[in-house]
This record gives structure tokens, C-alpha cells and sequence, in this order.
């Protein structure tokens, strides 16, 4: 779809407006889109550099920002960066946005970054702060958010002096989670420095970049230095698959007898989602989604007669499977490396553009190193065309639909279980919160013990249009709130609800004073099991000595109960507590009312505590 659009506007067989609706029904960023379409329509790519005379390096970085259209400045200040905070004075159309701590500051950007395309851009102080970030940073590693980071260092004249918070090697301390960090050493290569960082953050596959800045750079002046237009450094690309292998793939599907479709992280972020649909509708095969253990954005239809899922162990089949495609997947093997979750003795495709996902730690006959979308775009169009069984594609559907309506009816039977339970079961919060909730919300998520119950009962269809859903895989807890936060920022227009665990809640809640200051609500959810629900779990697994006593060391977070609610009025948000289901319609409704007056609004929900060890969950050390 994407190839085919792209030609299009090249062509003029569509015009710019269908072509920017195409990309971003594909998942395609709207900032991203924009810059496809204009790269793509543009005569004349020779536009003229920007010289700048009698410049500091704040003005050079300005001047830079500008040129790539970044609107928000992502920080907390401190006195290395000066340079760049003073110069932002006369380029009003860059707005800072203040966290009043890194590890939400850098959530923020990552939020903004998937909704808007990205890459965002950081700034924050030295040694200290880049420490205080790292967690953030991990987290957008691990779901290629594009954001450049921006790290204010000591001066390079007082460089291994002992200076206050002396940053010799700061970059450094992300190096392991960036996929560059470097520093600028001078103002005249600063602006070539930002080019290779921007560059570099939203070149496939994305990730954050950390540049370190001096501040004898940013507030040093040189006589005359040039911008390279954006233009000119080359627009957000695919990675276009091999023709060869699309046929060979295409071809091994074809005549498949009992074929496994997997949507992967990838096709949420960047597309495919619609072309997967066209593939497992033309075969009748089956489609999980990604493992459990990748913890993957929600997009292909849940309702779809063959989906059967998140995968949260082998796939169960009445026919061998013979042929599994793997779409944009991500951590395809659990711990347990006695449970494949796909058979290894089918013949594996796989495609996607994240080539430390790529093939890890199983075995693929066919690899295909491109965007998942533009790959599964390619196959679909040979597979409308090939010449199929039809009786074995009719065969196969029945049995695939049967075994996904199984599916659902087991879920709607857990859920009608719960009924009247109270505190709430999260299985019910889940469903009510899916019927509360705008249909075109973004709904970021970050609950932890609570992430099975809401990929089996929160909607989300990407296919179809509506919501969107972001969720973190780095493990860095303290994400959902700032990435809420960013997300409104990137789409102000669209209702956006985080639902948290308690515990995530209290790592990250800073992000509610940001979304008071720049007036951009959001409603929060709170899972709240009173503690570390996951490491209870942990614990008891092991089947030792807290199984045994049920003294489970370090969980219990509920005593003293934590007031979640008069710490987020602290920061300006409204909110309530709250344990049953018409307690919740009306929180929600408040809710609503205090985001159309500018105001987030936090819900503190009480559900009940599950899985091994509830029954000794109260205790504490």
C-alpha cells in the first residue's frame, strides 16, 4: 500500500491529501507522513543551505530545531546549558516544556516521538541528569522511539580539573542504550553534530541518540557556520524487500497446508497491520499476536474471526503447522528454552527492520531485512493473485474460526465470573474501561502484573481507525504517566488515558505538573494492588521459603496506604478513589469534565489481588 501510494503522488494519480491519509492509515506518524509526501513531491531538491554569521551555538542549535520542525524543547534546566536556554528567547515557535525531574522528561519525548513521528528532542544537565534519564532512555531503546538527547557538559577549558559534576565521558553512560552517543567539541561542528544525530534517531531502524554539548559550546560564538536543509538529509525511508524474495515467500505461503501468521511490535509502529489482515483472510490462516514477553502495542483487529491472541505459549494446533510468517516480531522464545512457541520444524519467514530482533535465538529460512509493511504489501499483492485451493483455504478457515471463537468465549466466561466482585476484578476494570473509553483515545499502558487483562479485554483495532496504543518493553518503570503526557502534547485534539499499575504511578507521577503547566490533560488510571504484584509472583514461583512462610520480602507497597490522589492535586490534577463499577462510570465521567477544563484528572482504582501468594499479600517486613 505504501509503494503503491508513494508512486502515486509521484505520478499524480493521488493527491497529496490521500496520499498523507494513506501513510497515516498505515500507521505512518503524521510528522513522518508529512515528510514523505513533501520529499516525495518535491522538483527540485537542491534547496538552498542556511548560512548563519556571528552565531553561538544556542542560536546555531535554534536555528537547527527550526529547520527540522521540532516545536518542543524536552528539559530540565541547568547551568551548562545556558548557552542554548537563552538563545531559545527569540524563537518563540520552540516551546520548552519543563519536567521537574529527567526520568519523566525523557518519557515525555518518547510519548511525543510514536505520536508524532518524531524524533523529539531533550535537553537536560550533565552527568547527573543523564543518570537520572538513563531508565527513560533504556525504555525508548527498546521500542526504537526516535528522540535526540541533548546532555549539557562542563566546559571543555575546565575539562580534568575537578570541576563541579565534571562530565569527561558523560555520553558514555548511555552509550550501551543509544544507538549513538557522541559530543559536539566545538561550535563550529555543532551544527553538523545535530544533523548526524537527528539523522541518525529516525533512520530505520529508529532509537534514541545522546549528543554531549559543552557549555563553552552553546554559549561560544563563531563567525559563520551553514545549516543543511531538511530537505537535503534525506526524508523518513522504507526498506524496500528483495522482488526474488517476496516471490519465494509469497510462493512458500501459497502452498502452505496449515499456515501461522504473527503480527509483530512493528506493525502498530509503522505499518502492515491492513496488508496482514488481506493475507490471513486470502489463506484462512491463523494470526497470533506478539509474545506476552515483548509487550507489544495492541493494533491487528481483536475481533477478527482468526486472531487468537497475544501469545503466551506455543501455538495449539489440530494440524501441524508448516509455515509461519513472522511479521515485525520481537523476543520470539521465552526463558524456557524447552517451550518453542512455533514449531521450529516449519519453514520460517521472517521480516522486519530491527536486526537485534532479527532471527535471535531460533532458526528463519527466509530472512527479509525490510519494512514489515512494504514486505507484506509485496506478498499480498502475489498471493491476490496466485491461484489457490480453495477447498483446503475454506477447510482451514472453518477450523482457525472455531478455534479463535473458543477464545473469546472463554474470556467473555472469565469476565462474567467477576461480576459483583468487589474490589474490583481487573478483568472487569479492563472491560469497563474499554466501554468507558473515547474510540479515538490513545491509551498508553504500563501495568505491569495487570498487562494480560488488558490485552485480552481492551479494543483497540488499527485497522479499522480510532484508538491508538503505546506500551513500554524496556522494564524502566515510571513510563505511562510521561508518555501520556507526550502523546497529548503530540495530539492535543485526542483524549489520551494512562493505565498504570500503583506502583509504576509513584515512579513517574512528576508528569503531572508538565500537563498542568502546558495545559494538555490527561486521565490517569490506577491499577492499585497495593503492591509489587509481578515480584510477588516471582518470589513464589520459586516455591522456597516465601511460598512457604507467605512472607514475601519487599512487595507489600499498602502500608502505609499511599494517598495516590492528594499527591496529584499536589501537582494541580483533580481526582478519587474508587473499588466498584458505578463508582468508576462516574469517576470517568468527572474525568471527561475536568479534561475539558484543561485539568488531568487521576483515578485510583482498587482491584482485587491475584496469582500466587494473594492470600499473604497484606504481609510486610
Amino acid at each position: 500500500m505504501l509503494r503503491k501510494a508513494t508512486f502515486g503522488l509521484m505520478g499524480g494519480g493521488i493527491s497529496r491529501r490521500e496520499f498523507l491519509s494513506a501513510l497515516q492509515a498505515a500507521g505512518i506518524g503524521a510528522a513522518a507522513a508529512t515528510e514523505i509526501a513533501r520529499a516525495a513531491s518535491d522538483d527540485d531538491a537542491t534547496a538552498p543551505e542556511k548560512i548563519i554569521r556571528h552565531a553561538t551555538g544556542g542560536k546555531i542549535t535554534c536555528e537547527h530545531l527550526s529547520e527540522w520542525g521540532v516545536r518542543h524543547v524536552f528539559g530540565n534546566t541547568g547551568a551548562y546549558e545556558a548557552g542554548f536556554i537563552d538563545a531559545l528567547v527569540d524563537y518563540p515557535q520552540i516551546g520548552y516544556v519543563l519536567g521537574l525531574h529527567e526520568g519523566p522528561v525523557m518519557a515525555m519525548a518518547d510519548g511525543y516521538a510514536r505520536i508524532s513521528g518524531g524524533p523529539a528532542f531533550v535537553n537536560i544537565h550533565s552527568i547527573t541528569g543523564a543518570a537520572n534519564a538513563l531508565g527513560m532512555i533504556v525504555n525508548a531503546y527498546a521500542d526504537n522511539s526516535p528522540v535526540v538527547v541533548s546532555v549539557g557538559l562542563s566546559a571543555n577549558s575546565g575539562e580534568n580539573l575537578g570541576v563541579f559534576t565534571e562530565t569527561f565521558r558523560a555520553e558514555s553512560v548511555t552509550d550501551l542504550y543509544t544507538k549513538l552517543a557522541f559530543r559536539a567539541s566545538t561550535p563550529g561542528n555543532l551544527a553538523e553534530s545535530l544533523r548526524r544525530a537527528f539523522r541518525m534517531a529516525e533512520s530505520p531502524a529508529p532509537g534514541p541518540v545522546v549528543l554531549g554539548v559543552a557549555s563553552d559550546v552553546w554559549s561560544g560564538a563563531i563567525p559563520e557556520t551553514r545549516v543543511i536543509p531538511r530537505r537535503r538529509s534525506g526524508a523518513p525511508y522504507l526498506v524496500q524487500p528483495a522482488p526474488a524474495d517476496i516471490a519465494a515467500a509469497a510462493a512458500k505461503l501459497a502452498a502452505a497446508r496449515n499456515p501461522l501468521l504473527v503480527a509483530g511490535a512493528e506493525l502498530p509502529r509503522w505499518g502492515g497491520l491492513r496488508e496482514l489482515v488481506n493475507i490471513a483472510d486470502r489463506l484462512g490462516a491463523m494470526v497470533s499476536g506478539d509474545t506476552a514477553a515483548s509487550r507489544s502495542a495492541l493494533g491487528f483487529p481483536p475481533d477478527h474471526p482468526l486472531y487468537l491472541g497475544v501469545m503466551r505459549g506455543p501455538v495449539q494446533s489440530n494440524q501441524p503447522i508448516d509455515v509461519v510468517l513472522l511479521a515485525g516480531a520481537s523476543r520470539l522464545t521465552l526463558a524456557r528454552t524447552d517451550q518453542r512457541l512455533v514449531p521450529e520444524s516449519a519453514h520460517i519467514i521472517e521480516t522486519g527492520i530491527r536486526d537485534d530482533h532479527l532471527s535471535r535465538d531460533y532458526p528463519v529460512d527466509q530472512l527479509l531485512f525490510a519494512d514489515a509493511g512494504a514486505a507484506l504489501a509485496a506478498i499480498d499483492e502475489l498471493l491476490a493473485a496466485a491461484v489457490l485451493d480453495n477447498d483446503a483455504v475454506a477447510a482451514r478457515r472453518r477450523a482457525n474460526e472455531a478455534r479463535s471463537a473458543a477464545r473469546r468465549r472463554d474470556l467473555a466466561e472469565r469476565l462474567r465470573s467477576t461480576a459483583g466482585e468487589r474490589p474490583m476484578a481487573p478483568e472487569r476494570l479492563v472491560a469497563e474501561l474499554d466501554r468507558l473509553i473515547d474510540p479515538s483515545a490513545i491509551i498508553v499502558t504500563e501495568g505491569v502484573s495487570s498487562d494480560q487483562v488488558i490485552t485480552d479485554y481492551l479494543h483497540v483495532d488499527a485497522v479499522k481507525g480510532g484508538r491508538t496504543h503505546l506500551v513500554s518493553s524496556g522494564g524502566s518503570l515510571g513510563w505511562g504517566v510521561g508518555a501520556a503526557v507526550g502523546a497529548k502534547l503530540a495530539a492535543p485534539d485526542r483524549p489520551v488515558i494512562a493505565l498504570v499499575g500503583d506502583g509504576s504511578f509513584q515512579f513517574g507521577l512528576q508528569a503531572l505538573w508538565t500537563a498542568q503547566r502546558q495545559r494538555r490533560p490527561v486521565t490517569v488510571v490506577i491499577f492499585n494492588n497495593h503492591g509489587y504484584q509481578a515480584n510477588r509472583w516471582a518470589i513464589a514461583g520459586l516455591k522456597g521459603r516465601g511460598a512457604a512462610t507467605g512472607r514475601f520480602v519487599g512487595v507489600n507497597i499498602g502500608d502505609p496506604d499511599i494517598d495516590h490522589v492528594a499527591i496529584a492535586r499536589g501537582y494541580g490534577a483533580g481526582g478519587e478513589r474508587v473499588d466498584d463499577e458505578d463508582m468508576l462510570k462516574a469517576a470517568m465521567r468527572r474525568a471527561g469534565d475536568a479534561a475539558a477544563n484543561g485539568r488531568s484528572y487521576v483515578i485510583d482504582v482498587i482491584i482485587a489481588q491475584r496469582g500466587p501468594g494473594a492470600q499473604a499479600a497484606s504481609w510486610r517486613e
